[in-house]
């Protein structure tokens, strides 16, 4: 079985970008076989036969999206696409925002919803980043990403013989 995580992000000011590329350097050390990319990159035909897929996904202005998700979000927002479209894929969300603002982590929440939509399985609840919380995002970052990596390695399990590669200090 082909252990493959694709991470996609919608970043406006470059945190998005820095936390998908957070999530492939520890998909890497969990010895998967990982692409990052930007959504508007990404060639959005091949989205159904990705098996694993992080989002991760900022909310700018009023509650919109990133410029480099604009594109694949209309595409993904298609009515004529079927209900079954991503049924081979489980996904997890990171959405990053600020709860000072009304519309908090809408671009994620929606995100998630359209997925479910298209018949894509989700793995856990989606992680909503704040910059108001005392911790800053990072405080649910890092406990949603030690969740969906514990999933995804029931899911996908290390290869016989392998253990994940440790940082150094």
């Amino acid at each position: 079985m082909e252990r493959r995580i694709l991470v996609l992000y919608g970043s406006q000011t470059g945190t998005a970008q820095e936390v998908a590329e957070r999530v492939g350097r520890e998909a890497k050390r969990l010895h998967f076989c990982v692409e990052v990319s930007s959504f508007d990159e990404f060639p959005i035909r091949n989205l159904p036969i990705q098996p694993l897929v992080v989002y991760v996904t900022s909310t700018t202005g009023q509650g919109e999206e990133p410029d480099n998700m604009k594109k694949s979000w209309r595409l993904l927002l298609r009515k004529n696409l079927p209900p079954d479209s991503l049924a081979c894929q489980q996904f997890g969300v990171l959405g990053l925002g600020d709860s000072g603002y009304v519309k908090f982590n809408l671009v994620a929440k929606k995100l998630n919803k359209r997925l479910i939509q298209l018949g894509a399985s989700q793995l856990l609840p989606p992680g909503l980043g704040d910059d108001q919380h005392d911790l800053g995002p990072d405080f649910v970052i890092d406990s949603w990403l030690e969740s969906f990596w514990n999933l995804s390695l029931q899911l996908y399990p290390l290869p016989a013989g392998t253990i994940p590669i440790r940082c150094s200090a």
